[in-house]
């Protein structure tokens, strides 16, 4: 008896910190108060532009809290000025849901203005905002009792009155023009600032990510893909606020016709929905470059010989890929990665008479519920090729790239071999877990276990079950049990 009271209290005492599920989602982000109460802690973020500061925006973040989550609160971003709050109350540098408070809100500026190691992707100014949800985002720890793993399940919106477009994970205020295409029932808009001046034409960049919508088999195939156009001030090149949803800021003066297309490249981001431990993080962009000339090849944009040129590259061919501090600089997760992927492609369609490529290699690692490491990436290729290039794989990561089967490549309707698996395929993986009574955490938050919710990439962290530790409490509490009755 004395056991199960301990073993009560221990699981009453539990606290595990687990990892939040991006809402990576293929369709609109759930209304306010309409999404499953016991599932999800929704937080829209309404923004509006501040005229008389510029280089800030107004942000009011609306929290509903679900009935089995007992604590929440939030932290704003750095260089926040709160405003107001509803529902809250302040707690040193966090703010924390007042009693039994279902809604709050949180009002506050906050400033734009996000650089990437390539330049700044977004501003605020005198006549427009362009921002990423990462630099309006709350970072929030929260507990809860028996029941699913509540996830944080973020949105934006634009303020009453505010001329512009809010997608999952960016938004555009100022003037500007739309223009949407459909594909195979989906939508892919393009948003187009006035301050911008797009050099190749719009249809150039909606037939261009048309193609690699319908080619591109592995990942999240959403059903609306929104293409922020930024003002050509902005740094050049492209931006996917957090890969596998379905926002891509592109710069206006980027070519189509190209082997570094990166209105493709960044197409390709939004369907990446796999984590990778840090010794293979060069695969995200590796495998968007190959694809974007691949893609961009089968779709005319470029010439043979332009194609065999980007993939047969020999900038940083002796980076050892699972060692990023070695780089001399970033560039050789795109140049050596594009060349490993594209040596790779090539081997598989040799070995499979073409029906199998790189892009069934993808879409098996998509579906796995464990973060991707070398060991676990050359077993994935040599099972999809039949044969062992587990000392193939490797070579080619960690030493110096191998040559490429550019007859392989060749084709240039790359897309008839590129069929990928596609039994019980789940687009956008999101683990959940049956728990006790627990605590969880956002991003950022005081370096804690968590989801990047405001992260260009997804975190890579693990997580701790309940289950789990139960397990191990069980052990320990039947081995006292024993001993006891020995004595």
């Amino acid at each position: 008896m004395r056991t199960q009271m301990s073993a009560g209290l221990v699981c009453l005492l539990l606290v595990c910190t687990s990892p939040v599920a991006l809402g990576v989602e293929s369709s609109p982000p759930a209304q306010i108060g309409t999404s499953d109460s016991d599932n999800s802690i929704d937080v829209r973020y309404t923004v509006d532009r501040e005229p008389t500061q510029t280089g800030r925006v107004r942000v009011t973040a609306t929290i509903e809290r679900p009935r089995h989550v007992t604590g929440l609160s939030v932290r704003t971003p750095a260089e926040t000025t709160v405003l107001r709050a509803d529902g809250l109350e302040s707690d040193g540098d966090r703010w924390r849901l007042s009693g039994d408070t279902r809604t709050a809100q949180l009002t506050y500026t906050v400033p734009v203005g996000l650089s990437t190691t390539f330049g700044q992707r977004t501003a605020d100014t005198d006549n427009w905002t362009l921002l990423a949800r990462q630099e309006v985002s709350l970072r929030a720890r929260w507990r809860w009792h028996v029941g699913p793993r509540p996830t944080w399940n973020e949105s934006l919106a634009l303020a009453p009155g505010q001329n512009g477009v809010a997608g999952r994970t960016a938004a555009y205020i100022g003037p500007h023009e739309t223009e949407t295409r459909t594909v195979d029932r989906d939508r892919i808009t393009l948003v187009v600032p006035a301050a911008s001046d797009l050099r190749p034409n719009r249809t150039a960049v909606l037939d261009s990510i048309s193609h690699a919508k319908r080619a591109s088999t592995a990942g999240a195939d959403h059903d609306h893909i929104r293409v922020f156009v930024a003002p050509n001030e902005l740094a050049p090149g492209g931006y996917t606020p957090s890969n596998g949803e379905s926002d891509v800021i592109v710069n206006a003066g980027e070519p189509v016709l190209t082997p570094v297309n990166v209105w493709v490249h960044e197409y390709r981001h939004t369907r990446e929905t796999f984590e990778t431990t840090p010794a293979m993080d060069w695969l995200s962009e590796g495998s968007a470059d190959y694809h974007t000339a691949a893609l961009t090849y089968s779709a005319g944009g470029i010439e043979k010989d332009q194609f065999h040129e980007r993939i047969t590259t020999e900038r940083h061919e002796t980076a050892d890929l699972t060692q990023p501090d070695s780089w001399v600089g970033p560039g050789a997760q795109y140049h050596k990665g594009t060349r490993v992927v594209a040596a790779i492609d090539a081997r598989l369609r040799q070995a499979t008479d073409g029906n199998r490529t790189f892009e069934t290699v993808l879409d098996r690692l998509t579906r796995r519920d464990e973060r991707i490491t070398l060991r676990l990436f050359a077993e994935t290729v040599s099972a999809v090729a039949g044969d062992d290039l587990d000392a193939f794989v490797r070579q080619a990561v960690t030493d110096t790239a191998p040559s490429v089967q550019t007859d392989a490549l060749s084709d240039r309707d790359l897309r008839r071999s590129s069929a990928a698996d596609t039994t019980g395929r789940r687009a956008n993986f999101a683990p959940s877990v049956d728990s006790g009574a627990a605590t969880a955490t956002s991003a950022d938050d005081e370096g804690k276990h968590g989801i990047g919710t405001a992260q260009p990439i997804t975190d890579r962290h693990g997580e701790w079950t309940v289950l789990g530790t139960l397990g191990i409490l069980s052990v320990v509490l039947v081995g006292r049990q024993r001993r006891r009755k020995r004595l």
